[in-house]
């Protein structure tokens, strides 16, 4: 049973390789640029402006969790369990940001 699911598993990542080889084959350079950008930094968002460069256009975004300080109901909780759940959740928190990039540049940012 567990070959069998093994196998399944490795044809499926066969298949999707062919089929983004195939999808990939039909592109023009300037689309295949923006496709492997797209996969490593986000969507691309035309309309941003890069605050290093000042270009337009060349921004990709996704959405990323960053660990940001020390949350106080983390802390209280470390406090009244003696320390124990410090060891399954850790202090920080995490706070949703945006990430941004610029392929005219090649800068990173998260606001």
């Amino acid at each position: 049973m567990e070959i069998f699911i093994l196998l399944v598993i490795i044809v499926v990542v066969i298949v999707a390789f062919k089929f983004e080889s195939m999808m990939t084959s039909k592109m023009s350079p300037d689309e295949l640029q923006i496709y492997k950008n797209e996969i490593k930094w986000g969507k691309h968002n035309s309309a941003m402006i890069c605050p290093h460069c000042q270009t337009k256009g060349n921004i990709y975004t996704k959405s990323v969790k960053r660990k940001k300080g020390i949350s106080g109901a983390k802390a209280t909780g470390a406090v009244l369990t003696l320390g124990v759940s410090m060891l399954a959740t850790g202090l920080s928190r995490k706070e949703n940001l945006t990430q941004a990039h610029c392929s005219n540049c090649d800068s990173t940012w998260d606001f």
